[in-house]
């Protein structure tokens, strides 16, 4: 299976210009279950994702052919999915706050196809009272509000302008800049061509194949989609101003104390320290920039989880735009950061002018890239300021097309049994730490199933993908947990929602040598990207993290990618220093280093931050 590397890229906010907003989670609300009408009894509790039923929809177009199709024929579907929602909310006790933000914030899109202006506060003041982390605390659904708002008062783009300035320039700066630089990154590049081409190529492919019958979460995304066309173009050049008015207000304002690098530590050549093997796990590593493992420097496996001899996936045809398509990510990342740049212009101008047939070739483009640069990147993390680190190059080559595979069991068995071959050549190499900056749960075997119409009922479909997930699952587990001498770091995931209701692998193991991290800047902050649970027992920081990418230039990307291999350099950098410590034992120490950050409200919260200095010196490492 294709595992989902776990960067955030400002790229993917390109289609959801509404991203800083609880608007845009509407397009991915699970689906709910059979509508009936709610029982007044107890509700019944729902603790999982697999335990919410499936239903579908059946399109009368296209699903690209909506998108220009008057709201009202959207009506009857918008006025089914919000009777199911509704019933699914009296019917069941969710227990999970992402989830049901997702539901609060679908309502908050359904009340806007009906014109009922003046129902949207109400539905996004729900949805933001369960927001987690301070930046959607002050934040989420306003957007929403505004653009309700102007319809229900008439109002024209400079009056929006101007509230946009005002209520986004009167939140505290420092706890929602990066909502509002990411936000207006994504409202910048916002193309309707974009869109257009992303549903041709995808979503209409699904529709195809199912005769038409799409999840609802399909239903739920056209009907936003085409809100987006309706309420948030006609007002971009307004949105835009009003946001960059509020960055410009705060280029002079002080950050926040940075807590992240004066905790870090290197290791210096001269030092008596032993040589570590730290294998990145990953999509590929450029060896020539690191001091490889010897005398066997990586496996490498192909999408079919074949054996491959390539440890840096290889570009192909599109190796010779190379250097346009690195601009292009260093673009992407500028823009979320809001910095006016020759790359950041480059990516507007790209974005801005593709045209729909063109979508599919540049996102595959950009997802080949996005590949290409994933495991050099983390590895110049795992291994910076360790020059006792030698790297064994562990490569997915997974796939960068659209269009997902369908799956099978016997791919699933071949990947179970890649899994089991890439632990056991670690034990050959002598490798000590694994980082995994990577994850997937059933749900991607399901969106497969459904994209290819396969697996029969969406209930069967559903209990399909979780027997194929559940064969490598195990197979990765048992992995993992038969090589006890090796301390492996999973990244968290991007997802802003909770490990514990979503399955997702590795991230979500529970084993005595595995690590998972979320991620946090580098004031601590946990970042409105990071994935949390039980299972997150760890944080480091994960914001526009600077590293190579293949051929030696350095570039800063964010995501748990970034953060995993902070924890995975700490676990290399005591056992260089003191090789006797076993792999729990590192774990142990990395565990009682860390320092558990106030959260919104002053109180303890649940990050809980690394202390590499710290950790050092509990091991009784002298720096």
């Amino acid at each position: 299976m294709n595992a989902k590397t776990l960067i955030s890229l400002a790229a993917a906010a390109a289609l959801s210009p509404l991203a800083m907003d609880s608007h845009a989670a509407a397009a991915a609300a699970p689906e709910s279950a059979t509508a009936a009408t709610a029982a007044t009894s107890a509700r019944q509790p729902i603790t999982r994702a697999d335990q919410l039923p499936r239903r579908t929809v059946t399109l009368a177009k296209l699903p690209s052919e909506y998108l220009s199709a008057p709201l009202s024929e959207l009506s009857a579907m918008g006025a089914q999915l919000e009777t199911e929602v509704k019933d699914d909310l009296a019917r069941y006790d969710i227990q999970d706050a992402a989830t049901l933000r997702a539901y609060y914030s679908a309502l908050a899109t359904l009340a806007q196809l009906r014109g009922d202006w003046a129902a949207v506060p109400a539905w996004t003041a729900k949805s933001r009272a369960l927001q987690e982390k301070i930046g959607g605390q002050l934040s989420a659904g306003l957007l929403t509000d505004l653009l309700s708002q102007q319809r229900l008062e008439k109002r024209d783009a400079a009056w929006l302008r101007a509230e946009v300035e005002k209520r986004y320039g009167a939140l505290p700066w420092a706890d929602v800049q990066e909502s509002i630089k990411s936000g207006k990154g994504g409202a910048e590049t916002y193309n309707p061509e974009l869109v257009l081409g992303a549903f041709r190529s995808q979503i209409d492919a699904m529709a195809t194949n199912g005769k038409m019958v799409v999840p609802d979460s399909i239903a739920l995304a056209i009907i936003s989609s085409r809100l987006q066309a309706e309420l948030f173009a006609p007002n971009k050049a307004a949105i835009v101003a009003g946001l960059q008015a509020v960055i410009d207000a705060n280029t002079k304002t002080q950050a926040r104390a940075d807590l992240w690098t004066p905790r870090t530590f290197a290791i210096p050549a001269e030092a008596k320290a032993t040589p570590v093997v730290v294998a990145v796990w990953d999509s590929g590593v450029d060896m020539a920039l690191f001091k490889p493992a010897a005398p066997l420097a990586g496996l490498a496996f192909d999408e079919d989880a074949k054996p491959s001899p390539e440890l840096l996936r290889p570009l192909g045809e599109a190796q010779s735009r190379w250097p346009q398509l690195r601009s292009l990510i260093k673009g992407a990342m500028d823009q979320r950061a809001a910095l006016d740049t020759p790359d950041s212009r480059q990516f507007r101008a790209t974005m801005s002018g593709l045209k729909a047939e063109q979508v599919k070739g540049f996102s595959e483009d950009m997802s080949l890239t996005s590949l290409y640069v994933h495991g050099t990147h983390v590895a110049g993390i795992a291994v910076e300021g360790n020059p006792f680190a030698r790297v064994f190059a562990a490569t997915q080559l997974w796939s960068a097309k659209l269009e997902p595979k369908l799956p099978t069991e016997a791919q699933a068995r071949a990947t179970a049994a890649a899994y089991g071959q890439m632990v056991e050549s670690f034990k050959k190499a002598g490798v000590r730490v694994v980082n995994m900056s990577w994850r997937y749960g059933p749900s991607a075997y399901e969106g497969a199933l459904a994209f290819h119409n396969q697996g029969g009922t969406p209930e069967a479909r559903k209990a399909e993908a979780a027997r194929l997930f559940k064969i490598e699952r195990d197979a990765l587990r048992a992995a993992i947990a038969g090589a006890p001498d090796i301390v492996f770091v999973a990244g968290s995931g991007n997802e802003d929602n909770s490990a514990d209701f979503q399955e997702y692998i590795p991230a979500g193991f529970e084993l005595p040598n595995l690590i998972t991290a979320g991620a946090v800047d580098t004031a601590g902050q946990e970042t409105s990207f990071s994935t949390f649970g039980k299972t997150v027992v760890v944080h480091a920081n994960g914001f526009e993290v600077d590293s190579f990418v293949p051929g030696g230039a350095r570039m800063k990307l964010s995501g748990t990618s970034m953060a995993s291999p902070q924890v995975a350099n700490l676990a290399a950098k005591l056992i260089a220093l003191k090789p006797s410590l076993k792999a729990s034992e590192v774990k142990a120490l990395i565990l009682q280093g860390a320092e558990r950050m106030n959260g919104a409200d002053g109180k303890p919260g649940r990050v809980q931050l690394i202390h590499p200095r710290k950790s050092a010196e509990l091991a009784g490492i002298r720096l």
